[in-house]
């Protein structure tokens, strides 16, 4: 992840591992020595789209937010759409804040509420749409600021970088019109108040670009950016990586889906970590690592997923749909509090995998967490070597007892049955 990424949030953990499983809360005045991680929070329905009400809603919501650990918030594009029913990604006027999601002094005071929360400063993350506008010729004058067919690629381009992604008109950004007015935006992101972005339809704007200006524009201000580069290509990832931001990890979410089902394989998920065909085994410090989006469902074990991401490198974002509940999580259940407090607190240093079969997953974060996922219908015992010495390790989902490791470093470890534990020095 980048250094931006990284911000300010302090959180207190269970006083015992049997306390881990209820929902713990932050306390004030507590360092973390753990790992940020991110809710994306959405209002997110078709056909209808938001109900205006979305940036009170997590006003409302700070202390929850903050205090379930969460570093930051990404949110939809707080534009100003075309269509009165938009979820926020076909803007009319990237510089106007009054949406279906609210109003821009509703974003303003959102923002303002997160920062100030007392269990920890949550920054805001918006969804950045430079790649394109809507559907309507601008022609007819529908897009405020950019308003003529000049400004954009021709309708029927077919390449990568110049085409109509879902016959969304495409910004031209060769032309010093759009660059300037891009340049703008980013400029009223950092105005509102903002952390970072995250960047849409990244795979169709042109590295150069982001090369060249826009990371270079978010480094005035110390965003954290992240990329959607929606490609299973990790070498392809990794250009996009090279030009200054995060990606999310789409091949390792892709293996994600085979490894995390019934008929899966968890060998299939040490193969792409110690190969480095994803991100995290590749370069872990850019990767942006989810179950699931408002784009792509969970796999079939979606806690279970959870459960790697929470404990492993990388910057994960866990997702979360208040108008359609069953997509996504919610964000404050004890079970997923108690995994993000895992991640915040004890969680730091490489990942080993030590053990991998079938069912079972075992890795280790280097002298700070061990941590196992089983996910077969009954309990695995399994023998697994750590880089402990003769220390007492405690399970901090309190399932299980304590264990004691042998001089040179070896555990055996009990995992629950579809479950998962999480073990470190007490």
């Amino acid at each position: 992840m980048n250094d931006e990424s990284t911000a300010s949030c302090q959180r207190a953990g269970p006083t015992t591992p049997s306390m881990a499983t209820s929902a713990t809360t932050v306390a004030d005045g507590q360092e973390m020595t753990g790992e940020p991680v991110a809710l994306q929070y959405f209002d997110y329905h078709e056909p209808g789209g938001p109900e205006g009400d979305h940036w009170d809603r997590i006003t409302k919501e700070a202390e929850l937010i903050a205090g379930s650990g969460y570093d930051a918030v990404w949110v939809q594009p707080p534009m100003e759409p075309v269509t009165a029913q938009s979820n926020g990604y076909n803007p009319s006027d990237h510089l106007t804040w009054d949406s279906p999601l609210g109003s821009e002094d509703a974003f303003e005071r959102m923002v303002e509420e997160l920062g100030d929360a007392r269990h920890g400063e949550v920054g805001v993350y918006i969804d950045a749409i430079v790649n394109h506008t809507g559907t309507e010729d601008p022609g007819d004058g529908a897009y405020a600021h950019l308003d003529d067919p000049e400004y954009y690629h021709h309708p029927e381009a077919g390449g990568r970088t110049d085409m109509q992604l879902f016959d969304l008109w495409d910004l031209d950004q060769t032309h010093e019109t759009v660059s300037r007015h891009l340049r703008a935006y980013v400029e009223k992101i950092a105005q509102m108040g903002c952390a970072g972005v995250r960047w849409d339809a990244a795979k169709h704007v042109p590295q150069w670009f982001f090369d060249e200006y826009l990371n270079e524009w978010v480094d005035d201000h110390d965003f954290f950016r992240v990329a959607e580069v929606f490609d299973g290509d990790v070498d392809f990832l990794q250009s996009y990586v090279d030009t200054g931001m995060n990606c999310f990890d789409y091949p390792l979410f892709f293996t994600m889906q085979d490894s995390f089902r019934a008929d899966g394989d968890f060998r299939w998920l040490q193969g792409v970590i110690e190969d480095g065909d994803c991100l995290l085994g590749r370069d872990s410090y850019h990767a942006s690592t989810f179950v699931s989006n408002h784009d792509e469902s969970a796999p079939p074990l979606e806690r279970l997923a959870y459960a790697f991401i929470l404990t492993s490198p990388g910057y994960p974002i866990v997702y979360s749909n208040h108008a359609i509940p069953e997509a996504g999580v919610d964000y404050a259940a004890p079970w997923l509090r108690n995994l993000v407090w895992v991640k915040r607190n004890l969680a730091a240093g490489p990942q080993y995998v030590r053990h991998a079969d079938r069912d079972l997953f075992v890795h280790e974060r280097e002298g700070s967490l061990l941590a196992a996922i089983n996910k077969a219908d009954h309990e695995r015992t399994e023998h697994v070597y750590t880089t402990w010495s003769d220390r007492e390790l405690h399970d901090y989902t309190g399932s299980m007892d304590a264990r004691q490791t042998g001089e040179e470093g070896w555990v055996e470890l009990s995992v629950p049955a579809n479950s998962w534990v999480c073990y470190a020095p007490y």
